[in-house]
């Protein structure tokens, strides 16, 4: 245990709450089967047990803190957050798991800023209203459940990390929808921990990628440093890749100058259009990963793979897969895989497909799925480039009832919990728009630059810039709004953001 922690009565009252938490007694109940399963060996069992208790405890020695007097706001927050050595967004996520486990009450103060006629009106973060429940925590029922709730209740993402993480293999996602072995689940409740649809403290993402201790509002695209349009200069890349070739171009750069040895992407599977998760070894695999992909792909499910060597590695991914890493490295309870990433980079999504609808997608354009060379979205229309260059169009509102319905419950088009974030909205045809989050993302971008790897320009400088961009963001979190205002007027599940 490497948590400080003075022998009071209190003390020793939250060190009591927190063995007696249920996640941490599953762990050590469950030694057997997880070493069993292979997963992670008994040092690497032991690092995660160890670091779970910790954020256990911190977790506790919030609740406690929060019955003294004048311990309700966010002054409080910030002077737990100073007494313990620790960042104020992790007291918030800390906060978060309290008031998930039905533990406190938490209400958000804003004050009005009036606009004009140039200047809508908004609002700004005033203080917290925290209300601390006179219960015992034990008595509490545990948030920590199986993620077959999330699968049930067409909230999940498909994002794979569940499986990628699972300690006994007892999950699987495929083709955007999850399965438990319910003979193999020991109910450790890491899935739901780790799940970007379960709950998600959004304003300590924010506050993470800004790496400040204050709560602020942000575009509709999140918080970035800098945005650009910029395309490829790599030959082989430009002949095959979907828009302006920035992603592959990202992964040529990390794997030449051994930043990474490992990178996590998507290719083709033998099925025709049907992608499949794959782990890039080195710069000649990324051509079999160019070009987008439609049809939902557990890119985190092979997470599990990585945990029996030391590497460092990249992660491509889309909105909601940037949102369970970021989560992860927020509530870092040690899993190998996932403290070996130093690269995430996010592609804008709007939506995803099942195989199967994007086989009707096919049959409304009247194209054989084999003959499809590639797929695109842009400008209100799903393309589909046949092998003999024909194409074909079928405006996005005629299929939109084909998407997943678990997309719907995302508000995140642009991967606002990435490095650099990149898509094709905004920028001319041939291009990607480029937003840089963090200054790992900065490094990777300049790096692109001073090696004469890529065009850039200021995304300012392009039409139609980032207004579209913006205007697009923005839709998507309304009808993301729209969808989760419906599902709690019907009494229905729906993510914590």
């Amino acid at each position: 245990m490497s948590s400080k922690l003075k022998l009071s009565k209190e003390g020793l009252k939250d060190i009591a709450v927190t063995v007696d938490s249920y996640r941490i007694r599953v762990l050590i109940d469950a030694k057997k089967e997880i070493l069993e399963a292979g997963i992670y060996n008994e040092e690497q069992y032991e690092e995660i047990l160890f670091k779970m208790f910790d954020e256990e405890l911190l977790k506790y020695k919030l609740f406690s803190y929060l019955s003294n007097p004048d311990s309700d706001n966010f002054k409080a927050i910030k002077k737990f957050s100073e007494l313990n050595s620790i960042e104020v967004r992790k007291t918030l996520s800390l906060l978060e798991l309290l008031k998930n486990e039905n533990l406190i009450e938490v209400n958000e103060i804003y004050d009005t800023i009036e606009g004009d006629e140039n200047t809508p009106e908004s609002t700004s973060f005033k203080d917290f209203d925290i209300e601390k429940y006179d219960i015992d925590p034990s008595k509490v029922k545990s948030i920590y459940e199986p993620v077959k709730t999330i699968f049930e209740t067409h909230n999940c993402s498909g994002c794979g990390l569940c499986v990628g993480i699972c300690p006994v293999n007892c999950l699987e996602v495929y083709n955007g929808f999850g399965k438990i072995d319910e003979d193999k689940c020991i109910r450790c409740g890491l899935c739901y921990y780790v799940c970007p649809r379960s709950y998600l403290p959004v304003s300590v993402l924010n506050m993470t990628q800004n790496e400040s201790s204050e709560i602020k509002n942000y575009s509709q695209v999140g918080h970035y440093l800098e945005a650009y349009s910029a395309r490829t200069k790599l030959k082989d890349i430009a002949k095959v890749c979907q828009d302006g070739g920035i992603t592959s171009t990202c992964l040529h750069y990390l794997f030449d100058s051994k930043s990474i040895n490992l990178a996590l992407g998507a290719k083709m599977s033998k099925t025709p259009w049907r992608p499949e998760p794959i782990v890039l070894k080195s710069k000649e695999d990324i051509l079999s990963t160019t070009g987008t992909k439609y049809v939902n792909n557990p890119n985190l499910k092979v997470l599990n793979e990585l945990n029996k060597n030391q590497s460092s590695l990249a992660v491509v991914g889309v909105p909601c897969m940037m949102q369970a890493l970021l989560k992860s490295s927020i509530y870092n309870i040690g899993i190998p895989s996932l403290n070996q990433i130093k690269y995430r980079i996010g592609i804008f999504c709007m939506e995803s497909f099942s195989y199967e609808s994007l086989l009707k997608i096919c049959e409304t354009v009247k194209v054989d799925v084999n003959d499809v060379k590639k797929t695109d979205i842009n400008k209100g229309k799903f393309f589909v480039y046949t092998n003999s260059g024909e194409e074909f169009t079928v405006p996005i509102k005629e299929i939109g009832h084909l998407a997943r319905e678990d997309c719907e419950v995302c508000f995140d088009l642009t991967s606002e919990s990435a490095d650099i974030s990149i898509g094709s909205i905004g920028s001319p045809s041939g291009w990607n728009t480029v937003l840089i989050r963090t200054e790992t993302g900065k490094e990777l971008y300049n790096k692109l630059i001073e090696n004469d790897l890529i065009e850039s320009k200021a995304l300012a400088d392009v039409k139609p810039g980032l207004p579209l961009l913006e205007r697009i963001a923005k839709s998507k979190r309304n009808k993301c709004t729209k969808h989760i205002d419906k599902k709690k007027e019907e009494n229905l599940r729906f993510p914590q953001y």
